[in-house]
């Protein structure tokens, strides 16, 4: 019974594994046998962002409030994913039954205290 429950796990990983790997190996292999051409130019090795010239170096410092909103906005991403399927799995059952709406506030509900504190911190201005 236990490798039923893992070896669809394994098959996963396997394949999470394999997939990036094999264009990787295949693209050195090319370029080891001569096959994958290089032409290094000025224009291919020059930082390209977002259809704007570079200034500077690419090794910039940025702030580190960029960051800070990019994990809110990951944060907030992830409560998302874990709502939706609560939500598809208890879609009958949230009309009828107050437990099934009680478990989502208060998931909500941790996240906005989480929100609240740090927003009362002033975590989230630019200073």
């Amino acid at each position: 019974m236990i490798p039923e429950q893992y070896g669809r796990a394994g098959v996963l990983l396997l394949f999470a594994i394999l997939f990036p790997a094999l264009p990787l190996v295949a693209s050195h292999l090319l370029y080891r046998l001569r096959i994958r051409p290089e032409r290094p130019d000025p224009v291919k090795r020059s930082v390209y962002e977002c259809g704007v010239e570079a200034e500077g170096s690419s090794w910039g410092r940025f702030n580190a409030r960029y960051y800070l909103f990019a994990l809110g906005f990951v944060i907030f991403d992830v409560e998302v994913i874990f709502l939706y399927p609560w939500a598809a799995a208890h879609a009958d059952l949230a009309l009828r039954s107050l437990a099934v709406l009680w478990k989502a506030a208060l998931f909500i509900g941790v996240l906005a205290f989480g929100l609240a504190y740090a927003w009362r911190r002033r975590a989230l201005e630019w200073r």
